[in-house]
């Protein structure tokens, strides 16, 4: 399931995605926080943005290990 969100990294609108259990780990060790149940993260290929479902204003970044390599545009 996505949703349509502004990402302040990629700009525009972009599909979200709900976290993986790894990512929610991490977000948890982040934001100092236990529940991370509505962060929600960008599925641009390269972009660690996430943030909370409902406000924007409360994100951050992955750490690097979560980057979803782009495509290889030789590859197709």
């Amino acid at each position: 399931m996505t949703k349509s969100k502004a990402c302040p990294t990629c700009g525009g609108m972009q599909d979200f995605r709900p976290l993986t259990d790894a990512e929610k780990v991490a977000v948890q060790t982040i934001k100092k926080i236990v529940y991370v149940h509505d962060y929600w993260r960008c599925a641009v290929a390269g972009c660690l943005w996430f943030q909370r479902y409902d406000k924007r204003s409360d994100g951050g970044f992955l750490p690097e290990e979560f980057r979803t390599p782009k495509p290889d545009p030789d590859t197709g």
